[in-house]
């Protein structure tokens, strides 16, 4: 059944509603690793070196982690709530590229389980200019470049999964500023403001699958909210990239659907939403993808390929924890699982097979 507005509809509460000056001196989303969190971080990936980091299990990382366990339990209860969390003090200088990506997967490990990011089934998935032109042109392909292969500004998005996490190696030359937005506070907005949009975004749209999917599957998915209202809270899923390919698929979009995205846009876009984020080497900034949209600036890079701006993204699924466990079908797999995509370590399926 396809929401609508109710008219005692009623604006969110709670830590998850946010605008960036709420932080102008509140560092709680902040958390500096210690020296027994760090060395245990490099302990652990020097014993590992050589394997395979896809073999690593929770019980196993727990375990060599624990100095770690109490801070991704705290930081895990903080992305149910508010909705971000950033880690500082990774190692990332006193470990090979090898024992990094072991022990980026661990700390994974310590919050859910890693999902697969794109069609060659990548768990770790490396942030970096490739040199590609990202945008929506008519040119498909441009339409099916991914924005993490560009140093382009990056639209106010979400991942697909419950929580991305992005562990920073190399920071920019210039630019290339994380800014994260409460997607509960722009419901509120749009609720005060712009109400008449509100039936639009809940009705929702299809996404492109970007020629991700297999032989067998949709080009594009079915119907996803922008917003979808629970008791209490509103979770969202937004990437207009990829409603504008799926309408470009399917059907154009209406002026009031195209309204109501340019809407929701300059709300996000407004000065005192956003959270601005300056990646440091060995950042890990943890979202929620229900409650936190994430976008990017455009970047400098450095001449030297060995230093330019490097990044791996984990996709973490959180099970059936709260309050992920409560989205729909929709809202939680139709953007994530389709091909390739959104397999864990022992669901990666070969091209054809469709479950």
């Amino acid at each position: 059944m396809q929401e609508t507005m109710s008219p005692t509809a009623r604006p969110m509460r709670g830590p998850s509603v946010w605008k960036g000056a709420d932080f102008a001196a509140d560092r709680s989303w902040l958390h500096e690793l210690g020296a027994a969190q760090a060395g245990a971080l490099v302990d652990a990936a020097r014993r590992w070196e050589g394997r395979d980091f896809r073999a690593l299990g929770s019980e196993e990382a727990r375990t060599a982690l624990a100095p770690l366990v109490p801070l991704a339990d705290t930081a895990r209860a903080e992305l149910a709530t508010r909705g971000f969390v950033l880690l500082r003090g990774v190692p990332v200088d006193a470990m090979t590229p090898g024992q990094i990506q072991l022990a980026y997967w661990a700390i994974g490990l310590l919050f859910g389980q890693g999902l697969t990011q794109n069609a060659q089934a990548d768990f770790l998935c490396p942030v970096t200019d490739r040199g590609v032109d990202f945008g929506y042109s008519g040119s498909a392909a441009q339409q099916n470049v991914r924005g993490y292969q560009s140093k382009a500004d990056l639209n106010y998005h979400c991942d697909p999964t419950d929580v991305v996490a992005l562990l920073c190696v190399r920071k920019a030359l210039a630019g290339g500023k994380s800014t994260i937005v409460s997607t509960p506070a722009i419901y509120n907005e749009m609720l005060r403001q712009h109400p008449e949009h509100l039936p639009v975004l809940l009705r929702g749209f299809p996404y492109d699958r970007k020629a991700e999917q297999w032989p067998g599957e949709a080009a594009v998915t079915e119907r996803i909210p922008v917003f979808a209202a629970h008791d209490g809270r509103v979770s969202s899923r937004y990437a207009r990239s990829y409603i504008l390919g799926g309408a470009q698929k399917t059907a154009p979009l209406t002026a009031a659907e195209t309204a109501a995205l340019d809407c929701f846009d300059a709300i996000a876009r407004r000065e005192d939403m956003p959270l601005h984020m300056a990646f440091e080497p060995g950042d890990v900034q943890l979202l929620n993808n229900f409650t936190v949209l994430h976008g990017r600036t455009a970047y400098e890079d450095h001449a030297d390929p060995a230093r330019r701006r490097f990044l791996w993204r984990l996709w973490l699924h959180l099970g059936d924890e709260a309050p992920w466990r409560g989205e729909s079908e929709a809202m939680r797999w139709a953007f994530a699982r389709f091909g390739n995509l959104g397999r864990s370590v022992t669901d990666t399926l070969e091209p054809g097979e469709i479950r």
